[in-house]
């Protein structure tokens, strides 16, 4: 972890975790999340992904990694929505940001802003499913999701 040192001479701890990966593993761990991982490394940027909390720990960390970091690169992809911690993960997101600690950067890994917005084909079906089983949570994911389509982001589609 990095320390700075103020001007009076006491330190205030930094971020462990400049960037936040959040991703659907199942689509993007080893493509995609692994190049985009390994090109901020090598930019001596510190990332922080699922891989790096040890086993035994429990899930809920990964919020705290996200209060952590100062940025999150939100990968959506047509699998992201299977997965209720990937949405849980952008809620908190969601959150960091309206409290102004954190900012997010979508990528839409092939996957269309306007199908993520407003929940079609494959997306809103594995949504829609989830939610069936998880129908509490429907309101604040799909607020999530809203507004992670309202900002700009970057597209990667097959040809990238």
């Amino acid at each position: 972890m990095s320390k700075a040192t103020s001007s009076n001479g006491s330190e205030n701890r930094q971020p462990q975790h400049e960037v936040f990966i959040n991703f659907r593993g199942k689509e993007v761990r080893g493509n995609f999340a692994s190049h985009l991982k390994n090109a901020l490394i090598r930019e001596g940027i510190n990332v922080f992904t699922d891989n790096n909390e040890r086993m035994g720990k429990a899930l809920d960390i990964f919020f705290t990694r996200i209060e952590e970091s100062k940025i999150a690169i939100a990968i959506i992809s047509s699998l992201y929505t299977e997965s209720k911690w990937c949405l849980n993960e952008l809620v908190k997101i969601h959150e960091c940001v309206k409290k102004e600690t954190l900012e997010v950067f979508p990528v839409f890994y092939k996957v269309n802003v306007d199908t993520v917005k407003r929940r079609k084909e494959k997306f809103g079906e594995n949504f829609d499913r989830l939610v069936k089983k998880e129908h509490t949570e429907r309101k604040k994911w799909s607020r999530a999701l809203r507004f992670v389509a309202g900002i700009k982001g970057e597209v990667v589609d097959e040809k990238r």
